[in-house]
């Protein structure tokens, strides 16, 4: 494996353990809304949002990883219906295509990150934080695998040399 290849993959392994802890402040969020909601009568304001802006970081930091290890949902009914030759060219086009896709995406919701921190964006919120950096998450996520796609489009097939 090369140089890049071992970072872009120590890359995705850090923001799927960022992925790992935003799900547990999701659980520890939702476990001290209900214990302040149903045990001391005092429900918070702020709860609903931080899950949701964790649930985004978790979403966009696992993309990476799981598309490393090709763990996302796939609909292989054209390619296991193809000879193994013809699969692996649709599966290296297929990925192609993603991965320009998510690098678009990617690129937009990074200009839109920038476009927020430079203008002080805030949610909408009972209380407000920083658009930018949930943003970022999305950006990062969808860049990083982006390059895991592309790396997988452009890995010859097994068995033959590069």
């Amino acid at each position: 494996m090369t140089l890049s290849g071992r970072i872009l993959d120590g890359v995705s392994g850090v923001l799927f353990v960022v992925a790992g802890l935003s799900l547990a402040a999701m659980a520890l969020f939702y476990l001290y809304e209900v214990a302040a909601r149903y045990l001391f009568g005092a429900p918070t304001i702020w709860t609903a949002d931080a899950v949701g802006y964790t649930l985004a970081a978790v979403i966009f930091a696992a993309l990476p990883e799981a598309t490393r290890r090709r763990s996302h949902v796939a609909v292989d009914v054209v390619p296991s219906a193809l000879g193994p030759a013809a699969a692996r060219a649709l599966t290296r086009l297929t990925d192609g295509a993603a991965a320009l896709a998510c690098g678009a995406a990617g690129s937009i919701a990074a200009r839109e990150a920038l476009r927020q921190f430079e203008r002080g964006l805030m949610t909408n919120a009972a209380i407000p934080v920083p658009r930018w950096p949930i943003t970022a998450m999305i950006a990062l996520g969808l860049l990083v695998a982006a390059l895991q796609l592309a790396r997988h489009a452009a890995r010859p097939p097994q068995g033959e040399r590069p």
